[in-house]
């Protein structure tokens, strides 16, 4: 059974159930008012019938006395404490065949007998010393009521019968305009899946005030996100199978020469080796920063725990002052300051921008590390030959490089800043690129400090 079958079955009967609910509520309550009124009316005749004195007296009851207060389609008698009716006057045969019941208390009884409404009002009779010494029953036939509740109840069918003719009719058209968005982004999905593409929904379901707008601008997000993610996958591996071939290209072409050549000059042989190794090397540090993004991307949600990232910076900065035989200058404003993060992931990140500092710069390199309001803020420094400023917002992207002859002269894949910036935004933080040509750049990481991290 379709969405749109469903939708418009549950309508139906929900209309129904409301329909037919209001229509006992408005029956009741009417035949409450009126039978109410009614009531009240009998109440106020039988005071005044108690107001003549001789009711008080039962050598007085007798059936003329009550003929005066006698009215169309009524009764009106008086019950003897034994149960028998010392006096009696009624306009109906149906009010006078209703059994005579002695009570000692004030009674009002509604009874429909073969469809017709009959009220009945006992009130008792006081003598003297507050002594009951009798009963006057009054009833009255309700054939006016009774016929206008027929009335309403034929009245209300007659709705009931056109609400369910045209609910029908009414649900075709809502769940027509409730389906049709959905079944446009049914379609559009399917395409995408058959065809292959990138297709976003049309503005006339996307700019509605509504929960189905809401779904889809949230769609045509996913789709774009989608799209952008696959533009880039397809970038990187166009860049990857590039950076790849070249050292590949490089191999075969000197393991061709060798095969040719290499047995008979020494010289060939020990320019195709060492070709071959320093290629092998780049191969193999490509494919581990591969390895390493990859990795990185795994991890939707690290786990962060309280930094002392000042030993972290020093002990970090020394391993690379080993490395290179480079002087490394570190500055900390306070010993104890701490960030949440991933230790491991975090000394990644300043092992990366530590190595971009010091391949492309001869002089020393400078760390800094202060707190401020809510991030600890770590700089990273050289005084190398610069960045173009046209270039600095595209160095976090996979595989770019300024100058691609003097990355490969260096070693460098394109990859660090690319994973530098997912660790980054892996620990919630942010991170900057200033650079002067000539002058040197500065990489600036904002880390939240422990006790700011969202665990969310």
């Amino acid at each position: 059974m379709s969405l749109r079958t469903r939708l418009m079955l549950l309508s139906g009967l929900w209309i129904l159930l409301i329909v037919i609910f209001f229509n006992w509520f408005i029956y009741y309550y009417i035949l409450k008012k009126t039978t109410d009124n009614e009531v009240r009316q009998l109440w106020n005749k039988a005071k005044i019938i108690l107001r003549d004195t001789e009711i008080h007296h039962p050598a007085n009851w007798n059936s003329g006395q009550l003929q005066q207060y006698l009215e169309s389609d009524s009764l009106i008698r008086i019950i003897s404490p034994d149960g028998a009716v010392r006096a009696q006057v009624s306009a109906s045969e149906e009010l006078s065949a209703h059994p005579a019941t002695y009570r000692s208390q004030y009674h009002t009884v509604v009874q429909n007998e073969l469809g017709l409404l009959l009220l009945f009002i006992q009130v008792p009779i006081v003598g003297k010393n507050n002594v009951q010494i009798g009963l006057l029953e009054l009833g009255k036939g309700l054939n006016v009521v009774a016929a206008f509740m027929e009335l309403l109840v034929a009245g209300l069918t007659v709705t009931t019968g056109s609400v369910l003719l045209f609910s029908p009719i009414v649900g075709f058209f809502y769940t027509k305009a409730l389906v049709r968005p959905i079944r446009q982004l049914l379609e559009t999905m399917r395409t995408i899946r058959s065809k292959g593409d990138f297709i976003l929904l049309r503005p006339q379901f996307t700019t509605k005030k509504d929960e189905l707008g809401e779904l889809g601008r949230t769609f045509n997000e996913m789709i774009m996100r989608l799209q952008e993610n696959d533009r880039r996958q397809k970038h990187f591996v166009a860049d990857a199978s590039h950076e790849l071939k070249t050292p590949l290209t490089v191999i075969e072409s000197y393991t061709s020469l060798l095969r040719r050549w290499g047995s008979r000059d020494p010289a060939i042989r020990q320019e195709a080796l060492n070709a071959i190794h320093s290629e092998t090397v780049r191969l193999k540090e490509l494919i581990d920063a591969l390895l390493r993004m990859a990795e990185v991307e795994r991890l939707v949600e690290p786990e962060l725990h309280p930094v002392r990232i000042a030993e972290l910076i020093r002990s970090t900065a020394e391993q690379m002052r080993r490395a290179f035989g480079r002087d490394i200058i570190v500055r900390i404003g306070s010993e104890e300051t701490q960030c949440s993060g991933d230790a491991a992931r975090l000394k990644q990140l300043l092992i990366i921008l530590l190595d971009n500092a010091t391949k492309y710069s001869q002089k020393n390199v400078i760390v800094e590390c202060e707190e401020e309001e809510r991030y600890v803020v770590i700089r990273v420094m050289d005084q190398g030959m610069g960045i173009p400023p046209e270039e600095l917002p595209l160095l976090f992207e996979r595989f770019y490089r300024v100058d691609k002859a003097r990355s490969r002269g260096t070693g460098g894949s394109g990859l660090g800043l690319a994973i530098a910036k997912q660790i980054v935004e892996l620990h919630q933080g942010s991170i900057r690129l200033d650079s002067e040509e000539g002058k040197g750049t500065m990489a600036t990481v904002k880390l939240l400090k422990s006790s700011l991290i969202s665990f969310q």
